[in-house]
């Protein structure tokens, strides 16, 4: 079984403080994805910007593209706070035994319109046939059209589960899953199944993000259920049930049913 993991910015980073990185719930992640390849499963993780990523590349408004000096020295600056975000996941992994490599997303992808347009899957199959695990993630990458454009590690994650055909994709959010309304408003109550014909009111994400928030995600996340993935949103606390399918707090997602 080939899983592909989202680990969301807000999973294990606080997007209302700049660069705060949450060590305990890194560990926490680290533990449960031992345990899902424990039993047997491959995995691939990419993971957001958080508040590493998303307030360099608002501070220089990189998603309206461009490639004034101003631009340029954003796209790099954002690069160098997405790769030490990168290399603290990297480093937790490591500590608790997992072969964890970092692919450097800029590297392998390519928009245009602020679409993309490729994403190599060959340098992660490589890594997934040699018994490792690849960790992408959410970065600023070139763009033919626009010059620079942000990709999110939510249309990382179903582009790699529709391309390799993974059994499922797990999305890890730090509100634990979809809510009928915003997380904290009355009478709001975890949604355990969604699909694209139902109504939820998503709200607004808490902090910065450039990459769309819930409204993406859920977009993202019926994509590749269309492509034949197990899709489920939840907590890092219930990565191995949500990996194999075993009932929890959380919420599946189901592909339309036309």
């Amino acid at each position: 079984m080939l899983l592909v993991v989202k680990l969301g910015g807000s999973a294990v980073t606080d997007k209302a403080r700049p660069f705060l990185f949450k060590e305990q719930r890194a560990e926490l992640f680290a533990r449960e994805l031992a345990r899902v390849l424990e039993a047997g499963s491959k995995a691939v993780v990419v993971h957001g910007g958080g508040s590493f990523g998303h307030p360099v590349a608002s501070k220089y408004r990189l998603h309206e593209g461009g490639l004034t000096r101003e631009k340029l020295l954003g796209f790099a600056e954002t690069r160098y706070w997405m790769n030490e975000l990168n290399q603290r996941i990297v480093s937790v992994l490591l500590r608790h035994g997992i072969p964890a490599v970092a692919v450097q997303t800029s590297a392998i992808a390519l928009m245009e319109g602020g679409s993309l347009r490729e994403l190599s899957t060959a340098p992660v199959e490589r890594l997934l046939g040699m018994g490792l695990v690849p960790v992408l993630y959410g970065d600023v990458v070139p763009d033919l059209s626009r010059g620079v454009a942000i990709l999110s590690g939510d249309m990382i994650a179903v582009h790699l589960a529709c391309a390799l055909r993974a059994s499922a994709l797990v999305f890890l959010v730090g509100s634990g899953g979809v809510y009928s309304k915003p997380p904290g408003t009355p009478g709001a109550y975890l949604v355990r199944e969604l699909g694209e014909e139902d109504m939820v009111d998503v709200g607004e994400s808490r902090g910065v993000d450039v990459t769309g928030g819930l409204r993406q995600k859920l977009e993202c996340a019926f994509k590749a259920a269309r492509c034949g993935a197990r899709v489920a949103i939840g907590g890092v606390e219930h990565l191995w049930e949500m990996a194999l399918g075993v009932d929890a707090p959380y919420t599946r997602i189901r592909a339309s049913r036309e």
